[in-house]
């Protein structure tokens, strides 16, 4: 499962950025957000113990981390500098592969409904597997709120990629539903 990430990159222009993790002290999780910035984001990495890979360059939230289980993730800030709100009023969460040859439609419908917190998806022309959460931060969400979205994206991760790559054993599926 090898990540797909230079076509983010480029698409988005991003500078090196360091690969210690950043200190958790920026993290105040009960802060309350309305909008986030690269410092944000950088803050919820940091109290993951996550490496931060790239970032975007200066005035952009974007960047690309990886967990203790190396899997690498995007957060890329949303809806930035609307509506007399400075700083960006949602955050994409994605986690991106190269396409396994057992993924389809149906193979796709399956991860999807089987796992209704995450959208799975693919794009075929590129060769890309994904799995986006995206977090609506109207009226306020607290920053202990947005490291548990990266959470639950990276742990229905595990679940879904066998499922949306066709690797998963149907009869096991088959007799796990049925067993009592």
């Amino acid at each position: 499962m090898k990540c797909l990430l230079a076509a983010a990159a480029l698409a988005v222009g991003l500078t090196a950025a360091a690969t210690a993790p950043l200190s958790a002290q920026q993290f105040n999780e009960a802060a309350v957000k309305k909008s986030v910035t690269q410092a944000d984001l950088l803050a919820v990495v940091g109290s993951l113990g996550h490496q931060v890979i790239e970032e975007g360059e200066a005035g952009e939230a974007f960047l690309v981390a990886q967990s203790e289980d190396e899997i690498n993730y995007i957060l890329i800030g949303t809806a930035c500098d609307v509506n007399d709100v400075p700083g960006c009023q949602g955050i994409m969460m994605q986690v991106r592969y190269d396409l396994p040859p057992g993924t389809s439609l149906e193979t796709l419908a399956k991860a999807n409904m089987d796992q209704a917190a995450l959208n799975t998806w693919a794009d075929f022309g590129d060769n890309t597997l994904g799995f986006t959460r995206y977090v609506v931060l109207d009226y306020g969400v607290t920053m202990a709120n947005i490291r548990e979205n990266v959470n639950v994206l990276l742990a229905l991760v595990f679940e879904a990629y066998p499922v949306a790559s066709g690797e998963e054993d149907p009869d096991a599926a088959e007799i796990s539903a049925s067993a009592p």
